[in-house]
């Protein structure tokens, strides 16, 4: 005998797709916002401790979970400790498109495809809508100190509150055969900040400066901070001002400024360049100082036209430079005392020196001024606890010896455990490809799965 077949019923309906579909999606949602979170290892800035292709989960309660529309954290259950593998969020980008957080909300983040932002203040003719697809990035590293310790790197080995540390792992997979004095190898003794400490602007280099600057953007993501610096010449303002012998040395994080000299100046190597050589140009002090003053080269015309959507990319601008732009014209003023002198030995038989007998000689300055919301600041009082982060590969790592400390508004999760490894470093395996689909078994790396991070050897 058939069943009588039964009518449909939009109420019983909608109580299974929210039982089945709605529920597991919002339970999900709530775990990725609170509890868990997938990473994928990019780089083999961790290696061996972790190597490019590891797929691997990070609890966030651990150091305080996001609160949701807001920039503030729930109470984690402890901070960060030195020998942790912490996630956080790259402090050298800006976490809003142009850094400009009046200007754009964000909306969501669409996990691998990026964030969505809106725009309350587009161009003519560009839509509200503005993606940004690789950012604000998240970094992996592990934390090699905290607040209240002091920290030094020589010759490319750390050495903490004094003593070189070697009881975690951090050595460098590849030894480099020349040490320079770039971030990689050399960084002076630092303190790292604690809370209720005061920084002073006037009184550090301006690579340190650059630090502090970070320090302050992470802790104030609503306001605007800018870092505006200008060359005095003789007391007065010479930002047009043309280096005629701007000294670069080759270094990783360099790229940016040497890509400007090499496009400046037209220049075509001719000879092999080498870590630590040096090479020379003309350049303006005005590319400094705009950088300077964003903290960021945009990748992507903001100009352009663009669809239902405008795409921003960003890279940042690294510290190291302002040392390359104070010690050239340190530079200047060497010159500088040098004609000073040879004025002063060809004067008449006389000998009778006067100030305007070397009147004529150049006098360098950088003036520098650190603002929020427009708004000078000569020192700056640290909210939050500040955390000192390296990659275990240590010649081949972008961390806080370029762009300083780690606040803990910035740290995303605590590195937990590896769910899945996959190698495919020679490219032989490639999705769009169903003849190399069968190297999949050969390329995971099934050892790794499971591995709990901080057990990691």
């Amino acid at each position: 005998m058939e069943q009588p077949q039964k009518k449909f019923s939009l109420k019983a309906f909608l109580k299974s797709f929210t039982r089945e579909i709605i529920v597991p999606i919002v339970l999900a949602l709530v775990v990725i916002q609170y509890v868990i979170q997938a990473f994928q290892i990019p780089s083999g800035s961790m290696e061996d401790s972790l190597l490019t292709g590891d797929f691997l989960l990070g609890l966030k309660f651990t150091y305080g979970s996001p609160i949701p529309f807001t920039n503030q954290k729930f109470p984690g259950y402890t901070d960060p400790k030195v020998g942790d593998v912490v996630i956080f969020r790259y402090p050298g980008e800006p976490e809003y498109p142009d850094h400009n957080p009046s200007r754009y909300t964000h909306l969501f983040n669409a996990l691998m495809f990026g964030n969505y932002y809106w725009d309350h203040e587009p161009e003519a003719g560009q839509p509200h809508l503005v993606h940004y697809p690789d950012g604000p990035k998240d970094y992996i590293k592990r934390c090699v100190a905290t607040s209240g310790d002091t920290i030094a790197v020589h010759e490319g080995k750390l050495y903490v509150n004094g003593e070189r540390l070697n009881t975690i792992p951090g050595h460098g997979k590849w030894t480099a055969s020349t040490r320079t004095v770039s971030p990689r190898d050399e960084v002076e003794t630092f303190a790292i900040p604690s809370v209720g400490d005061t920084l002073f602007m006037d009184s550090v280099s301006l690579e340190r400066l650059w630090w502090y600057r970070s320090i302050v953007i992470q802790e104030n993501p609503n306001s605007h901070v800018e870092l505006n610096l200008s060359l005095l010449q003789d007391g007065r303002e010479n930002n047009g001002y043309d280096f005629e012998d701007f000294r670069i040395p080759i270094e990783n994080d360099r790229a940016m400024e040497l890509d400007a000299m090499f496009t400046r100046n037209r220049m075509v190597v001719q000879q092999p360049l080498h870590q630590g050589d040096t090479v020379s140009g003309a350049m303006n002090f005005g590319y400094f100082r705009q950088l300077a003053n964003l903290g960021f080269l945009p990748m992507t015309d903001p100009h352009a036209p663009a669809g239902w959507v405008r795409n921003v990319s960003y890279i940042g601008f690294e510290g190291a430079m302002l040392r390359d732009l104070e010690g050239n014209v340190a530079r200047l003023n060497e010159s500088a005392k040098a004609s000073d002198s040879s004025s002063v030995d060809s004067l008449s038989q006389d000998s009778v020196q006067t100030d305007s007998a070397v009147a004529g000689s150049p006098k360098f300055e950088i003036h520098r001024s650190l603002t929020i919301d427009g708004k000078p600041i000569d020192h700056y009082v640290v909210q939050t606890p500040q955390f000192f982060m390296m990659g275990d590969n240590r010649d081949n790592s972008a961390d806080s010896r370029y762009w300083g400390t780690v606040t803990l508004r910035n740290i995303r999760a605590k590195a937990f455990v590896i769910y899945f490894s996959f190698e495919n470093e020679d490219q032989k395996f490639a999705l769009g490809n169903p003849f190399t689909w069968w190297r999949i078994p050969f390329c995971i790396r099934w050892s790794r799965i499971g591995k709990v991070i901080p057990l990691i050897k």
